[in-house]
């Protein structure tokens, strides 16, 4: 039994080791297509970092994006403050998650290291792109010929090609009807 405790502490002990020094998550939410060097937020507030006390640390705290191979930087951190600024390509919502479903929520992912090694951590942090009405709908022709007969029902009803909008929500297109 004194066995199985021990390794019940050590497993316990363990996991909070991991949990502290392993990866973090956060989240934030941009609106497309901003300007550059507009603020979206602040790691060392939010992950609470400014609580570890700079006196124990041996080099000043640094804020490092890991790149993927072929990532367009969408947005910047400031190495030694943490501030996540958008970067001079705009996000585009529509470009970063084509080919997903319409309706779909669109992500930003990228992964920050915090150094020196007495506080290292992997900060995974996810941006939901919020979309801005930046797309024309679009119609498959500018212009559409309907035959209708003479001797049609008063109120009868004839297809139209649907309008084809990038856009989500509300931004999307809504309806739309023919006039004259």
């Amino acid at each position: 039994m004194d066995l199985l405790s021990g390794t019940y502490i050590f497993a316990v002990l363990l996991a909070c080791v991991v949990f502290q020094s392993g990866a973090q998550e956060k989240n934030y939410t941009v609106r497309e297509e901003m300007p550059e060097n507009v603020l979206i937020g602040d790691l060392l507030k939010d992950l609470n970092l400014s609580l570890i006390p700079d006196k124990s640390l041996t080099s000043p705290m640094q804020f490092k994006l890991v790149y993927k191979t072929g990532d367009v930087p969408l947005i910047r951190i400031e190495e030694g403050t943490g501030e996540i600024f958008t970067a001079g390509t705009r996000i585009d919502r529509e470009k970063l998650c084509a080919g997903i479903l319409v309706e779909t929520r669109c992500f930003y992912e990228v992964e920050v290291a915090v150094l020196p090694d007495e506080i290292f951590r992997l900060v995974k942090i996810r941006f939901l792109i919020e979309d801005v009405n930046d797309n024309a709908p679009l119609f498959p022709a500018t212009v559409i010929n309907i035959s209708i007969p003479e001797n049609s029902a008063i109120n009868s009803r004839y297809a139209l090609p649907a309008a084809i909008d990038p856009d989500i929500g509300i931004n999307g297109v809504q309806n739309y009807q023919l006039i004259k």
